[in-house]
């Protein structure tokens, strides 16, 4: 499994290029935003597919990734 960090630029990443034909920091700010709710709606699927043990290891883990895109 990647890390939370790698996780977060990723998805960042991932984001951006949907948005590459605004300016530069207008696109960064909407692949943020795209990249955390993406996070959010992971979270709640993961909710809803896993039980309570397995469902905490996740979500630790996407909090992380999801502080992580906040703080970068």
């Amino acid at each position: 499994m990647i890390s939370p960090k790698e996780e977060a630029q990723e998805l960042v990443k991932e984001m951006y290029k949907v948005h590459s034909d605004a300016s530069s920091l207008i696109t960064l700010y909407f692949a943020k935003q795209c990249a955390l709710i993406a996070v959010d709606e992971i979270k709640e699927m993961l909710r809803e597919v896993c039980d309570d043990e397995v469902l905490a290891i996740h979500i630790i883990y996407w909090s992380k990734v999801k502080q992580e895109i906040e703080n970068n």
